[in-house]
């Protein structure tokens, strides 16, 4: 397949991924937990847990779907190494996402080793998953308001590089 078709097939099934990849964004839900997002490219995110119980837990070049909704809405979803599942639906304009994320059982009984990086705990969080139990799943919706909000270059590896622990003080209250 040419790359001219192979764009326009992605285009077609994707809508335009130019409005959010590059995104990197702070976000808060109602609960006061907040997460740090950027989008690497257009099958890749980054992350961090900056508030809550999951503080410490952040990954690199994890692999997402993403697609348009609309003008300035994106849904972006994801498998973590844990079993988690996540929704993310982000509306740029109005600042705002809603989340929806199913946690298999043995996350919300044992956390501790996913509260770091993954990709340095992969083996400890891989035995913890099939150990299990993956079932039953726990539902949690959530909606909250982006509270940074920039414009980064694609695959920049400095956005998120460190765990949320080192991070400056009044890094997660950061707003723009």
């Amino acid at each position: 397949m040419s790359a001219q078709r192979l764009a326009t097939t992605h285009l077609a099934l994707h809508g335009d991924l130019t409005g959010i990849v590059g995104k990197h964004l702070i976000y808060a839900y109602e609960n006061g937990w907040k997460y740090e997002l950027y989008v690497r490219d257009a099958q890749t995110i980054e992350l961090r847990s900056l508030m809550g119980p999951m503080f410490g837990r952040w990954s690199k070049n994890q692999a997402a779907k993403l697609i348009q909704l609309s003008d300035d809405m994106y849904k972006i979803a994801w498998v973590e190494p844990t079993g988690t599942t996540t929704v993310l639906i982000v509306w740029l304009g109005d600042r705002r996402v809603h989340t929806t994320i199913s946690y298999p059982q043995w996350m919300l009984d044992y956390p501790d080793c996913t509260l770091t990086r993954y990709e340095e705990n992969l083996d400890a969080i891989i035995a913890e998953r099939d150990r299990g139990p993956t079932y039953p799943l726990t539902l949690v919706s959530a909606s909250g308001r982006i509270t940074f909000l920039e414009s980064r270059d694609l695959d920049d590896d400095t956005v998120i590089n460190c765990p949320p622990h080192k991070l400056p003080p009044g890094y997660a209250t950061r707003t723009n």
